[in-house]
């Protein structure tokens, strides 16, 4: 589903080049969930927008869902990121004007993947049922990650990229939001690679892996780094 071959990336500073990727590799495989841990600045979100394809890579391959970074011109990446993937941030990004229906219903009918027995099963699974009137600054937090969540799967992706979804709520709603995550995206046969700074949200899922130097290694044991931020 997910394969990075020696990617590298790195940012120019006024005090000299910092390299952020120094040869990352990693595999994903299709209907298999990830976090990604590591330190602030140690890249985790920049390897996200490199998997996304809103950034490039100096040189490596990024391969997903059988696509290759090395042959896909910016339509490509624009289809794959339509139809493909999806995004959720710790900012849920819903448009304002719309409400939590149409919201829900966005990537889908853009793709045109939009299934309404599978719509009406993410509101009933995501207690969204009494607010698909409402409009987005109406809903709490946790209600307006569960709305980003719901639109983010109702075109079943084969990959789902998650940025700190839960860094804007509190400990119980976080639970609740990644279990309920969880369960979906595994119903869903997607892939999930998540970024965290929580040991106990990256547990969730199926590995963990940690961003050091550049470099991706995968946990087997319990993490006990930093503190959630």
């Amino acid at each position: 589903m997910l394969r990075l071959n020696q990617v590298v990336k790195h940012f120019a500073q006024p005090d000299g080049e910092v390299r952020v990727l120094s040869g990352a590799s990693f595999h994903l495989p299709a209907g298999r969930s990830a976090a990604l841990l590591g330190e602030s600045g140690s890249g985790k979100s920049t390897l996200l927008h490199l998997v996304a394809g809103l950034d490039t890579p100096d040189s490596g391959e990024l391969v997903i869902d059988g696509h290759s970074n090395l042959s896909m011109s910016a339509g490509d990446w624009n289809q794959l990121r339509r139809d493909r993937l999806s995004l959720i941030f710790q900012q849920y990004h819903l448009v304002p004007t719309l409400t939590v229906l149409d919201n829900l219903q966005l990537q889908a009918r853009l793709s045109q993947r939009l299934d309404p027995v599978f719509r009406d099963h993410l509101i009933d699974r995501l207690g969204l049922g009494d607010l698909t009137r409402c409009l987005p600054h109406q809903l709490s937090g946790g209600q307006q990650q569960r709305v980003a969540i719901a639109r983010a799967l109702l075109h079943r992706p084969a990959l789902v990229l998650a940025d700190e979804p839960t860094g804007n709520l509190d400990e119980a709603t976080s639970e609740r939001v990644m279990g309920v995550l969880v369960e979906l995206v595994r119903e869903t046969g997607s892939s999930l690679l998540m970024v965290t700074h929580s040991a106990h949200m990256a547990s969730f899922l199926d590995e963990q892996w940690r961003l050091q130097h550049g470099q991706l290694h995968q946990q087997h044991e319990p993490y006990n780094g930093e503190p959630a931020l």
